[in-house]
């Protein structure tokens, strides 16, 4: 079998985000030489990319991500759902983001904040090379998985998601709620998946993320987009939406963000990952027993 001896700038990135995660770069090596890369290719291209030398990648002239005009982005300064009205506080279109008030009340976010307390594990990322889920020093936070509806407030919460974005609740992953301690952050990253962990079964790509603040933050815990110099700042029952997916396939690399350490207090947030199409009520399961 022949050996593979190109690099996307997908993966690239995914590789540097890895890197910064605390994964050791023999860690990564190994695992794309399972993945059936050559291997003199494999060690070369990490040696290039630790030293900041330009690699050539197969993808280095495709065409740029192509911005469309998503559903959330039409829906004017303030948005109606069944029982509240939701504040656009923030818009930006090139990378398309959305700061939203008044998503949950005070009291769901302190009952989100209730029910998740004791079924915290230390949180995972996806292995951009190998597919599997493993524990990072990049990534140092605790997180509770819901499948959808699995709680009248889960099913409150969801279907209110799916009112401000226009996105069906099955194109969306179980709820996950996310608490970071002081120090505690999670590096620049991409929430969408490299093209080799693309599963159609499971509702294919990422194409969106919906991130919901539970709590005011005393210092840091901010969400930095750092390729276009914003950063959010927690504020209990606000979101913000990104979108980073568009109907050709392609994903937007202005998307990386990260959630900067803790300073004063903790910090909780609940988030909503958006697929390209259905995810089977099995796959979803699947995802919170795993």
């Amino acid at each position: 079998m022949e050996k593979i001896t190109r690099i996307s700038n997908e993966l690239k990135d995914w590789i540097l985000q890895t890197l910064k995660s605390g994964v050791n770069p023999e860690s990564i090596v190994a695992a794309m030489v399972k993945k059936g890369f050559d291997q003199d290719f494999a060690y070369l291209t990490m040696l290039r990319i630790l030293n900041n030398q330009s690699l050539k990648t197969v993808d280095g002239n495709q065409s740029p991500y192509m911005y469309e005009s998503i559903e959330i982005a039409k829906r004017g300064n303030i948005i109606t759902t069944t029982d509240r009205e939701v504040k656009v506080l923030l818009k930006m279109d090139k990378p398309c983001i959305i700061y939203l008030d008044n998503v949950l009340s005070i009291e769901e976010c302190d009952q989100l904040i209730h029910l998740s307390t004791n079924r915290l594990q230390p949180s995972e990322i996806i292995d951009p090379i190998t597919g599997e889920k493993k524990a990072v020093p990049g990534r140092t936070s605790k997180g509770a998985y819901y499948h959808l509806n699995e709680t009248n407030l889960i099913a409150t919460i969801e279907r209110r998601i799916e009112e401000i974005t226009s996105h069906p609740l099955n194109h969306g992953e179980g709820l996950q709620v996310l608490n970071y301690n002081i120090g505690e952050e999670y590096k620049a990253h991409f929430d969408y998946f490299p093209a080799n962990q693309i599963d159609m079964d499971k509702g294919g790509q990422r194409i969106a993320t919906f991130l919901i603040y539970l709590n005011d933050v005393g210092a840091g815990g901010e969400t930095i987009f750092p390729k276009v110099g914003l950063s959010i700042v927690p504020k209990k029952g606000t979101a913000v939406y990104f979108h980073y997916g568009n109907s050709h396939g392609q994903v937007d690399r202005m998307s990386l963000h990260s959630s900067i350490p803790v300073i004063t207090g903790e910090k909780w947030v609940a988030t909503k990952w958006i697929r390209q199409t259905t995810i089977c009520q099995n796959s979803q399961m699947n995802e919170v027993l795993t």
